[in-house]
């Protein structure tokens, strides 16, 4: 709560804002701006209708990918400085690290973990570090599938020659037999 204090109290005004913003009434506000039903923001979203009448009832939240795509497609105005604030309202949730603005300008080229330890001490780096644990084993699982989906296809391959080699084979004993049978016929 420090973090929040420090940060938030030189007017910054997310936290107000935050607590401000209803996501149904934002989505709901920017849909009707874009002129679309909720089918057809859930084509350009690649959503479902229900996903969208859901996000307009209140009952979830749509995720910060949606979200940004929404913003590109609303027009300047109210309704896309709201939509503005739902996206640092759920960059907040998501990102608890980045929630303040100071964060986002890194001053005189700071490394991650040295711009951590000096805005939130042990806490920030200790997060740092197991945010970066995780995705270095996400990248260690997906280098492993490629792999693996490198030697499935060299296989494929492997295997698609083989039966191409077969079929010209049949093909060429197909041919000489019925050549040889037309010229016994012919004699």
């Amino acid at each position: 709560m420090e973090f929040v204090k420090k940060n938030f109290s030189r007017g910054n005004r997310l936290p107000i804002m935050a607590a401000a913003l209803n996501a149904a009434k934002v989505i709901r506000r920017v849909r009707t701006r874009l002129q679309l039903s909720q089918e057809g923001l859930s084509r350009i979203l690649n959503a479902t209708k229900g996903a969208i009448q859901h996000w307009e009832r209140g009952r979830n939240n749509p995720d910060l990918a949606r979200l940004l795509a929404l913003r590109e497609l609303c027009p300047p105005g109210p309704e896309r400085k709201e939509l503005d604030g739902l996206i640092r309202q759920t960059q907040a949730q998501v990102s608890p690290l980045l929630a303040g603005s100071a964060v986002l300008k890194i001053p005189g080229g700071m490394k991650g973990a040295q711009l951590a330890a000096s805005q939130w001490g042990n806490q920030g780096l200790n997060l740092l570090r197991r945010e970066n644990a995780r995705l270095q084993k996400q990248v260690a699982r997906l280098e492993a599938d490629a792999k693996k989906r490198e030697e499935q296809n060299r296989a494929l391959s492997e295997l698609v020659k083989e039966q191409e080699r077969e079929k010209a084979e049949l093909r060429s004993k197909l041919t000489g037999e019925t050549g040889v049978a037309d010229t016994t016929t012919t004699t």
